[in-house]
């Protein structure tokens, strides 16, 4: 084997180590992981085998992600669709991954539940008036169609 072949095997390694690393503190996507490791000073040429590698295994997948992170913010966060889907772009999610996991996991109703749970905690700290909930549900990236209906049925 050359010396040349043997530190580019070298540097993959380390790639996919340090990967792998990360892997183990938390899912990643693609992008995420990609940026991580450029960061590091990884070069694209021994990044992207690494991540095609990973993605067969299965340790890498966007979609996968996408999923569990919207049903987690559907569950324990309150944002809206647009909120919830900037958080997604801000992870480097694809966005055709973004559109078909919002549309599989988020309906308009979950959206609906979301924000209800949102004005409860609101008017408890005391935001009672319109214009407040209003800005702090579109905030939160609620749709303006979910926000004016909910609003109007309250106050």
């Amino acid at each position: 084997m050359s010396e040349e072949t043997s530190s580019s095997s070298n540097i993959g390694d380390r790639v996919y180590d340090k990967a792998v690393q990360l892997l183990s503190m938390r899912m990643h996507t693609t992008g995420e992981l990609h940026q991580k490791l450029q960061k590091r000073g990884f070069k694209d040429e021994d990044i992207r085998p690494v991540l095609h590698r990973l993605e067969e295994l299965k340790f890498l997948d966007d979609e996968k992600f996408a999923q569990i992170f919207v049903d987690n913010f559907k569950r324990y966060k309150d944002f809206g669709y647009f909120g919830i889907k900037t958080k997604l772009m801000q992870r480097r999610v694809p966005s055709d991954i973004i559109e078909k996991a919002l549309a599989e996991f988020f309906s308009p109703d979950d959206e609906r539940a979301v924000a209800l749970r949102l004005i409860k905690k609101l008017k408890k700290t005391g935001r009672t008036k319109y214009d407040q909930l209003a800005r702090s549900l579109q905030s939160r990236g609620f749709r303006s169609a979910v926000v004016g209906a909910l609003l109007s049925d309250r106050t």
